[in-house]
């Protein structure tokens, strides 16, 4: 029913640095959000990052047909050093 229910759970600083270790753990497996406080104030969240490979890998695709693109005019003989790197950058546009 609810996917994305999280724990808040809000520490001091002095607690998070002794015992990190544990925190960490319930933030990777039990989705917890930590909220840290020093001085009475929160001053950051520790919060799990959620990848997506499949937008990773997009975006790295992306960014290599632009580099293609770019060095495919620019080859620089003394760069490489063979025609295996030479064929490999040089088709690399053809994505």
């Amino acid at each position: 029913m609810y996917n994305d229910v999280h724990m808040n759970t809000l520490v001091s600083i002095s607690n998070l640095r002794k015992k990190i270790f544990k925190y960490a753990d319930l933030v990777e497996k039990e989705d917890y959000e930590i909220e840290v406080e020093r001085n009475g104030k929160r001053i950051f969240k520790i919060v799990k990052v959620e990848e997506n490979p499949e937008d990773l890998a997009k975006e790295a695709l992306k960014v290599a047909r632009r580099l293609g693109g770019t060095w495919k005019k620019d080859i620089d003989d003394k760069f490489f050093r063979g025609k295996k790197e030479k064929d490999y950058f040089s088709n690399l546009e053809n994505w």
